[in-house]
Formats: C-alpha cells, sequence, structure tokens
C-alpha cells in the first residue's frame, strides 16, 4: 500500500506538471527547454521514490575500468549526470556532419592525427558524423527507435531491439566522448553497413589501433556487444589497449574479461 500510494503521489505530480510545460511552451525553443526540465523533474521524482521505498533498479550502475579505459554496455552504465571533464570539438580541425561535434581530449586528439595520416594515405572523404551526446540527447534518439520497432513488435521485443540499434541512455558509449561515428562520402556519409565496403573502412581495418582506436562493435560478435553491426563505430582506447584488442581479434567485453581475470599482466 506504501509503495502504491507513493507512486500514485509521483503520477499526480508529473501530469500536473506535463499539463504546465505543454501550456507554457508555445515556441520551439520553450517546449525543448521544458521536455529537459520535465525530464530532469521526473528523474528527481524517481530517485526519491526509489530512495523512500528501497527500490533498486535491474541494472545497477557499474563503472568498470582498465587502469585507463572505461566499459560502459548494458550491464555497465554511466550515471545520466555524467560528462567529461575535458572535451574538444574536432570540427575545427577535421571534415565532420556537423558542427560543434565534441570528442573528450585525449579521444580528439589521437583522431586528428588518424585523420592526417589518412590524409597522407591518399583518403580525403572521411567525416565524422557524431561524438559526444549526453544522456538527454540519447534519450530522444532511443525512444525514436523504440517507438519504430514499436510498428512491429510487441513493446518489450521492440525496447530489447532498439537497444541493439541505439544505445538505451546511460549505455551509450558517446555519453564518455571516448566514441565518434564516421562515414564517407562513397555511401553519402550515413551510418550504413556499406561503410564496410569503402576505402576508408579498409584503412582504418588495419591501422586505427596505431592511433588507439578499435572497431568496437563487429560483425561476427553481437551476441557478445549486445549491438548490431557497426563498422562506423570507432571507440579509443589507447593505442597499447587497441594494440592488443586488434591483435587478439577479441571485443571490448572479451578483453576487458580476459584483462582482469590476469592475462594481459605485464
Amino acid at each position: 500500500m506504501r509503495r502504491l500510494s507513493a507512486y500514485l503521489l509521483i503520477f499526480v505530480l508529473v501530469f500536473f506538471a506535463s499539463f504546465s510545460v505543454v501550456h507554457a511552451s508555445q515556441t520551439e525553443d520553450l517546449l525543448g527547454i521544458g521536455d529537459r526540465v520535465l525530464n530532469r523533474f521526473f528523474d528527481m521524482l524517481s530517485d526519491s521514490a526509489k530512495t523512500y521505498l528501497d527500490i533498486t533498479d535491474g541494472a545497477v550502475e557499474v563503472n568498470v575500468f582498465l587502469p585507463d579505459v572505461l566499459l560502459v554496455n548494458m550491464n555497465n552504465p554511466v550515471d545520466r549526470y555524467y560528462r567529461p571533464e575535458n572535451m574538444i570539438d574536432i570540427a575545427s580541425h577535421v571534415s565532420t556532419t556537423r558542427s560543434p561535434l565534441l570528442l573528450e581530449e585525449n579521444a580528439a586528439n589521437a583522431y586528428i592525427q588518424m585523420i592526417a595520416a589518412m590524409r597522407d594515405y591518399g583518403i580525403t572523404d572521411l567525416a565524422a558524423v557524431s561524438g559526444f551526446r549526453d544522456f538527454e540527447h540519447q534519450t530522444r534518439i532511443h525512444n525514436i527507435e523504440v517507438e519504430r520497432q514499436s510498428r512491429y513488435f510487441p513493446r518489450d521485443e521492440a525496447r530489447r531491439r532498439a537497444a541493439m540499434i541505439v544505445a538505451a541512455p546511460g549505455t551509450s558509449e558517446h555519453q564518455t566522448g571516448l566514441a565518434v561515428d564516421v562515414s564517407s562520402a562513397q555511401v553519402g556519409f550515413s551510418l550504413s553497413t556499406r561503410f564496410e565496403n569503402t576505402a576508408a573502412f579498409s584503412w582504418l581495418s588495419l591501422n586505427a589501433h596505431e592511433y588507439g582506436f578499435i572497431i568496437r562493435y563487429p560483425r561476427d560478435k553481437t551476441d557478445i556487444t549486445g549491438v548490431i553491426f557497426e563498422p562506423w563505430h570507432l571507440r579509443y582506447v589507447g593505442a597499447d589497449h587497441a594494440a592488443r584488442i586488434f591483435e587478439s581479434g577479441l571485443t571490448l567485453e572479451e578483453y576487458f574479461e580476459e584483462y582482469l581475470t590476469g592475462a594481459w599482466s605485464e
């Protein structure tokens, strides 16, 4: 009864907050502000109710680190307010499809160096499509994918499928600023598996690890990563870790498991 009363109270408060936001947000700018305020308001209410009722989520926030690498996936989410301290707008240095496009400082510098090497090799049509995304941004695009999948599947299955395509908020590497999606003119700068057949991808497959990047979601490892094949998604882990992952053919999840059991001890 106590639990039911608390949730009823939350429902009433959120309902009236939603009503107020809708009427106060007549322009596009105000609507965006209203959405963010409402999201934060709901988060506060939800967190308070969970504390009051001693409720825990199914996915507990766990930050799993190697000495200098963060693992983020469905089992290891980051806090909704997580944000890298130092980020660089790489749009000022390399080709991007949007501006600004932020990456964590070390990842950004490594990416800029990698693009310079690609240009020296003769590949000049690569562009960064997406970098850092905060929790709210990830929530919006994830919900869009859930709605799209819901046209064809029951809600639970739609959510499962959506999470393999667009990570649920808190479980996206983009929130760390360490992931960058790339594409090329050969595929119209789209995030498509056709990117696998481009000269840019061939070069990245053989050389990205030298600059600290790995192709995070390989074609034959979706059962391990929980994510569809994404040839466009690069993750910065540093040159040492990237070299080991490249040479071993492991995913980041497998690499963490072996590292934590001492397989990579010096």
